[in-house]
């Protein structure tokens, strides 16, 4: 076990917290009730006939369809203005799905991965063309023109009031269809995972002032300024 520290007055000690903070929690199990009606539980990937639920099963249930729906309306209406084919949910879907499966390749261009021949005969060819019926031309169209949330008019000086509220306007219906989604579709369970949060901390006396934290962080990626966890 490291040392206790003294920081800022404070002694801070590297041990497991022992009692739950604000008493004890009954044990719950989460689950995820779908748009059918049915219950995700713990342990629960059967869905009868010796089938289980796949990954995109799992996606669909906490990916709020109405958001879904308003992104391929939303580029579409961009497509559209560049004389290009208006895409739909299902084909919203399988983008998603592309770039998951991008991750599992190495390259060094986003062409590379419609590549037919491979650089290597340890390999297959990516062929994402033919893998996932999705031609790198219509790839690129809807990289270059998804949307996922409503644009304020007049564009970041007239229209959100400043240019920081205009770049979170790129993101807030998505953000908020998550969140009513899962309000009403998701019960968590009695464990919390936190993975790197940041608790807001203005200090006392001034913006980067650290008294009473073992570490102040400032990254611009982070809305908030304080102490990660």
């Amino acid at each position: 076990m490291a040392p206790p520290v003294t920081v800022g007055g404070m002694k801070w000690r590297d041990r497991d917290a022992l009692q739950p903070i604000g008493g004890p929690v009954p044990r719950r199990t989460w689950s995820v009730r779908t748009l059918g009606g049915e219950l995700v539980v713990e342990g629960g990937d059967s869905v009868g006939c010796g089938r289980g639920r796949t990954p995109v099963d799992y996606f669909l249930a906490v990916f709020p369809q109405t958001q879904l729906s308003l992104i391929s309306i939303l580029s579409s209406a961009k497509l559209s203005a560049r004389r290009l084919a208006p895409t739909t949910p299902g084909e919203v879907l399988k983008f998603f799905g592309v770039l998951l499966l991008a991750t599992r390749f190495e390259f060094g261009s986003r062409a590379d991965l419609w590549a037919t021949t491979s650089s290597t005969k340890h390999m297959p060819a990516p062929a994402f063309g033919a893998r996932t019926g999705l031609s790198r031309n219509r790839f690129d169209g809807l990289w270059s023109n998804l949307v996922f949330s409503r644009q304020p008019a007049g564009g970041p000086a007239e229209g959100a009031g400043g240019t920081e509220q205009f770049r979170w306007a790129l993101v807030n219906d998505f953000v908020e269809g998550i969140n009513q989604h899962r309000a009403a579709h998701v019960t968590p369970g009695d464990t919390l995972c936190v993975d790197e949060s940041i608790s807001k901390w203005y200090g006392q006396g001034g913006h980067w002032i650290s008294f009473g934290l073992p570490m102040y962080v400032a990254i611009d990626r982070k809305p908030e300024n304080g102490s990660e966890i």
